[in-house]
């Protein structure tokens, strides 16, 4: 009841984002990069960020399909956690969880409070789907992604996700067209 209590009294902040169309989303990112979340680790923020917990998340096992590829590890820092018994979560903010593997699209690590570009347009869970015998990547918002709904390289089949490596194509498509 005491943590309820606690979370309950951590200050309010709204999070707003505009939408981007997928050319958008490729363009605006710094890095595009598929990897799996081996921690995640919490702490108080310093400084100017003092009384807000941030969590870093690290990811392995990188494939980089846009920006500087990671030497070893990429690690991302993102704003909520839980440190001790006090806990900040964020609603509209995808969780990350630790084992899963994800297709994210990065702009402003280190720098923004959630750099994933447009929120949950640029967060997307990798998954096995057994019946297709194939990888699926599966967007944070169920399925309405702008990305997911281009019928490019596959279908996406109600909020279920579409194949990973018809989204990484589409996405090496559009790098091409931007340039």
């Amino acid at each position: 009841m005491a943590f309820v209590l606690i979370l309950c009294a951590a200050p309010a902040r709204a999070l707003t984002t505009a939408e981007h169309s997928f050319d958008e989303l490729v363009a605006l990112s710094e890095q595009i990069l598929v990897g799996t979340v081996t921690d995640i680790a919490s702490a108080w923020g310093q400084g100017r960020e003092a009384g807000t917990i941030f969590s870093t998340i690290r990811l392995n096992a990188i494939e980089t399909i846009k920006g500087p590829a990671p030497d070893g590890a990429y690690t991302l820092k993102v704003i909520g956690g839980v440190v001790g018994d006090q806990a900040q979560f964020y609603p509209g903010l995808p969780q990350f969880q630790s084992g899963q593997r994800y297709l994210l699209f990065i702009r402003g690590n280190r720098r923004a409070m959630f750099p994933i570009t447009g929120v949950t347009q640029g967060f997307y869970r990798v998954q096995w789907d057994s019946r297709a015998e194939r990888l699926l990547a599966v967007p944070a918002n169920g399925g309405g992604s702008v990305a997911l709904g281009r019928s490019l390289h596959g279908h996406a089949d109600q909020g279920r996700g579409r194949p990973l490596q018809g989204l990484i194509s589409d996405i090496r498509a559009s790098m091409v067209r931007g340039e």
